[in-house]
């Protein structure tokens, strides 16, 4: 069984960048959905058919309508990365819809994600 843990060199090879959602108001008090950068990082990106999703997210009813799974090296301890945040890559958004730390070691996150329309980016 290969370790959970390890990145095969090459598999990042996708640059995407992680927004947070950000809750501002127009001028005339309504709320206004804005996106704040919070990461850019390389990552791969796969389907959820794949052997990784089965790890990462098996009974996890959040995760179950993903079409995506989308790796990347933990970021540290100072960026939060939360379902509801989107993914984007090459003008497609990807809403987060769980996160795995996978085995709580602080190596690898998987990312659990449903792709989105391009034009609601």
């Amino acid at each position: 069984m290969p370790d959970p843990l390890v990145i095969i060199p090459g598999t990042l090879r996708h640059l995407v960048t992680i927004q947070s959602p950000s809750a501002a108001r127009d001028a005339a008090g309504q709320p206004n959905a804005t996106w704040t950068n919070v990461l850019t990082t390389n990552a791969s990106i796969e389907s959820t058919a794949g052997s990784s999703f089965r790890f990462s997210f098996q009974g996890n009813a959040l995760a179950s309508n993903a079409t995506d799974l989308i790796i990347i090296r933990y970021p540290g301890a100072g960026v939060v990365i939360k379902p509801g945040y989107q993914v984007i890559y090459n003008g497609t958004a990807y809403t987060i819809t769980a996160v795995d730390d996978v085995l709580r070691r602080h190596r690898k996150l998987a990312l659990a994600c449903v792709g989105i329309d391009v034009g609601s980016v």
